[in-house]
């Protein structure tokens, strides 16, 4: 713990590194910083704001020679907590919004060199003159670090990968402050072992992510979307199966909407009678169909259409075509109109296909003995087996919170998936990650961030055991 004393000579010292103005006590933070896109603002000891990675790395052995803990941060959009602080004793921010000096594009390997502070939306908008992009497609804008921290996957991950699938290399800042290249950023190369793919959805506890080298994919020349109500939930996958061995290339969006998830986002009452004729589905299905070749040469608007006109009366009873646009402004408006009708209750969970539509009937049933008054308003990227399996509590009924997510999350265990499809673990999913891992797994994962950060400077997340967190850092260091 900081005295005032020793706050200020830390406050010094980090302005030495980091510049005027870029190093600030706990009072003086903005409230964006400490705000998180979900649950309750937290609280920090300082906030550091480098210019450059040589700065970002300097400043962590300073950190450490104080006793404190970092917490990086990029554009602070995720949703379990990892870059949020909540220790205003011991907790310092890192923030890597001012690491902007590379952003090194290679047009003969179609390769991006890139710092962490850059967001999607600016990298994107930076290579749409080349025609390419890097394909992960979100509704937030995150920074390079968090996409890399969280291993993202998004709304196309079906045709692209998630963060994973598209890096080649990263360049990050060890808790001794010791900067290491890995990987060079070939398509190739296996003259030594994939580090970085450690640090890649580990939520900022093995290393700050300083650079990122991703691979980058054409943007399409065309798309074409399907709103599509199915005629029974049983006959959604086997409708896919089929739309995937048809189009094996061209399916870039496979999601599923739930009815209640549909209606919460419509921008008002009146506005269903655009979808279905006012008849909303149990389960809606999103399907978008994309290619680089230009209509003169692959029609998408053709192709889906036949799709929809050869299975009518099979699996699909209705569709709404030539509403590209529309569809996606309502797939990624539902969470905002689940917001407006009570406390949200978020899962972001993953099941095998085979078990998906079980373990959502398995999760109802539940709900109804145990949680009658909550409303599940489900969706997800089906394509991929993702399942935002989210849930709307009155907000005039008491809730027991732990009880109702151990409930789903043991049901999401019983039948084979995982409890983190793509916002990752940090301090929201901690307690349940100990639950629910294996201990071997804990065993492993707890000495690999031991060897890589044996002060525990950067642990916010711990992959380790519980029991063992404990015992070396005090129970404070598991809350």
């Amino acid at each position: 713990m900081l005295t005032p004393a020793s706050l200020t000579g830390f406050l010094d010292a980090a302005s030495a590194i980091c510049g005027e103005g870029q190093v600030l006590p706990g009072p003086a933070i903005e409230p964006r910083y400490l705000e998180p896109a979900r649950y309750a603002a937290g609280q920090a000891a300082a906030l550091l704001r480098p210019a450059t990675a040589d700065e970002a790395a300097r400043l962590l052995p300073l950190c450490a020679a104080h006793g404190l803990r970092v917490v990086p941060q990029g554009a602070h959009t995720g949703l379990v907590r990892a870059a949020t602080p909540d220790d205003a004793q011991r907790d310092v921010l890192l923030s890597t919004e001012r690491l902007r000096e590379v952003f090194a594009f290679d047009a003969w390997d179609r390769t991006l060199r890139v710092s962490a502070g850059y967001r999607l939306s600016e990298i994107n908008e930076r290579l749409a003159p080349h025609g390419l992009m890097l394909p992960i497609d979100l509704s937030a804008d995150p920074s390079v670090g968090g996409l890399v921290s969280h291993n993202t996957g998004g709304t196309r991950m079906l045709r692209y990968g998630d963060v994973r699938a598209n890096t080649l290399a990263l360049r990050v800042a060890l808790a001794d402050g010791q900067v290491v290249q890995l990987g060079q950023g070939l398509q190739k190369d296996n003259a030594q072992l994939a580090l970085h793919q450690l640090f890649i959805g580990a939520s900022g506890a093995l290393g700050l992510v300083l650079e990122a080298t991703f691979r980058l994919a054409a943007v399409p020349r065309q798309q074409a979307v399907a709103m599509i109500a199915p005629r029974s939930l049983a006959d959604v996958f086997p409708f896919y199966q089929r739309v995937m061995a048809r189009f094996p290339s061209l399916v870039s969006a496979f999601e599923a909407i739930s009815r209640e998830a549909f209606a919460a986002a419509l921008a008002s009452p009146s506005e269903a009678q655009r979808w279905f004729a006012g008849q909303l589905p149990d389960y809606a299905l999103l399907l978008e169909l994309s290619s680089e070749l230009g209509a003169d040469q692959l029609d998408l608007q053709a192709l889906l259409q036949q799709l929809l006109e050869d299975e009518f009366g099979e699996a699909v009873v209705d569709a709404v075509l030539g509403a590209d646009a529309d569809c996606w402004h309502l797939r990624h408006h539902i969470s905002e109109g689940l917001r407006r009708r009570g406390k949200v209750v978020g899962f972001d969970v993953s099941l095998p296909r085979r078990h998906f539509m079980a373990f959502r009937e398995a999760g109802r049933a539940w709900l109804a003995e145990h949680f009658a008054p909550a409303t599940l308003a489900d969706f997800g990227h089906l394509g991929d087996g993702g399942l935002h399996f989210n849930l709307v509590w009155p907000a005039t009924e008491p809730l027991d919170e732990a009880a109702l997510r151990e409930g789903v999350y043991a049901l999401v265990r019983a039948h084979g998936g995982s409890i983190s499809a793509e916002h990752g673990v940090g301090p929201q999913l901690q307690q349940a990650y100990w639950r629910h891992t294996d201990p071997a797994v804990l065993a492993l994962s707890g000495d690999l961030q031991g060897q890589l950060d044996p002060g525990a400077l950067l642990a916010h997340t711990h992959w380790g055991a519980a029991a063992t967190v404990a015992a070396a850092k005090g129970p404070d260091a598991i809350s």
